[in-house]
């Protein structure tokens, strides 16, 4: 990793003349679509001015918004052909979008605390490539699985896009970050941002409180209620989602996940339950908004729940980093709160707001800026809200030496 740092300028090259030749092969014979260039122009300038309001760094903004096209433009030669939307595409590159958000706000946040640029993308690299990795990782099992049987060849070209745009991310990120100059003017303007964020992030914090907790986990649970009944006429129109052994293995695959990266069952259990909620009030939602489910569709809602999970495995690997230092349950999901909060919830709100020019080409864009902020409350608030709950109502042992100390 070492050497790949100190080779950073070789590696951007490669990646950008990669990108324009996979950009030539794709759009080589083909007629471009105009209108698709067209509403790209505001949706990448949305993207920048969020990442910019975040990061405080211009450079570094258009850089956290560039990083998704390569592994995107690379992929694309085999998921366009493979039926792959433009909606699917923008759906794809707002996951990745959040990607970067929390790549790029973990490098300002280390330069911030006194690291050197260059060890601070190095250790955001560290810090990012699992929960990233896994996010991308179970979006394709998901695409796979779920359309094996009706769209193979779509399925695997979505998850061709996750995966390549998700790790293309991370190293575009990770690389360009350290040939961004980085001066002491932006590292003021950052820490005023970042001093601007803290009251709103002490309110998110409060999901770790029993009584918030509780009301929170309430109000999740009447959205599934309310979901499952909306859901159900979705269901019963659409034969790609009434596959009862497809929602047991996610079900499975999700609780494992959950349970690996925290290795405590109550997390996994929280986790598990979160994004059932989501699942079912975003079939709600898409069956209030447009009555019937589709390919693409089925798509966007996968994306949302990448989101999702991005964010909760981002919480459960710290969580479980500072319950390894000894820390208690309840503080150690706070401070991994305030670790991941701030920059998830830009990328959260950046993804929304970016597909919301694509209306233009159909209405339930509307939906899908919804649904990713739905998402982004299941990851960063509903998660740790009813794992808080569940250790409330059912009370962990706790050994001496927690209670008391050593000695």
């Amino acid at each position: 990793m070492a050497f790949l740092f100190r080779v950073r300028i070789a590696v951007v090259t490669a990646l950008g003349l990669l990108t324009v030749g996979f950009l030539f092969l794709a759009f080589y014979g083909q007629r471009v679509p105009v209108a698709a260039m067209y509403l790209s122009v505001p949706s990448l300038a949305i993207g920048a001015l969020v990442a910019f309001a975040h990061l405080r760094h211009t450079m570094l903004a258009v850089l956290s918004i560039i990083a998704p096209l390569p592994g995107m433009v690379a992929a694309g030669i085999f998921a366009v052909p493979a039926g792959l939307t433009l909606a699917g595409l923008v759906t794809v590159y707002a996951v990745a979008y959040v990607a970067g958000a929390m790549m790029s706000g973990e490098i300002v946040r280390r330069v911030l605390d006194g690291q050197p640029l260059e060890a601070a993308a190095q250790n955001a690299l560290g810090r990012m490539l699992m929960p990233v990795t896994i996010a991308a990782v179970t979006a394709a099992v998901l695409f796979v699985g779920w359309m094996f049987r009706d769209a193979r060849m779509l399925g695997f070209g979505a998850a061709a896009e996750v995966v390549a745009a998700s790790l293309s991310v991370l190293v575009v990120t990770a690389f360009g970050a350290t040939l961004v100059p980085f001066g002491e003017m932006a590292i003021a303007e950052a820490n005023r941002a970042r001093e601007r964020t803290e009251p709103w992030l002490r309110r998110l914090t409060l999901v770790t409180t029993p009584r918030w907790a509780l009301s929170l986990t309430g109000a999740a649970l009447v959205l599934a209620t309310l979901g499952a009944f909306g859901a159900e006429s979705l269901a019963a129109r659409s034969s790609l989602i009434a596959q009862p052994i497809a929602i047991g293995a996610s079900l499975f695959l999700v609780g494992m996940v959950a349970f690996t990266v925290a290795r405590d069952g109550r997390e996994a259990v929280a986790a598990t339950l979160a994004f059932v909620s989501l699942a079912l009030l975003c079939l709600r939602l898409w069956a209030r908004a447009v009555g019937h489910m589709t390919l693409t569709s089925f798509i966007e809602i996968v994306c949302v729940m990448t989101v999702a999970m991005l964010g909760a495995v981002a919480l459960l690997a710290n969580a479980r980093r500072y319950r390894l230092a000894r820390e208690n349950v309840g503080v150690a999901r706070l401070r991994a709160i305030e670790d991941v909060g701030v920059s998830f919830a830009y990328g959260v709100a950046g993804a929304a707001a970016l597909v919301l020019p694509w209306i233009l080409l159909h209405g339930s864009m509307v939906t899908l800026a919804l649904l990713f902020v739905a998402g982004g409350a299941a990851g960063l608030i509903g998660v740790p809200a009813i794992a808080t709950t569940i250790d409330t109502l059912f009370r962990r042992r706790r050994s001496a030496e927690e209670l008391y100390g050593r000695g």
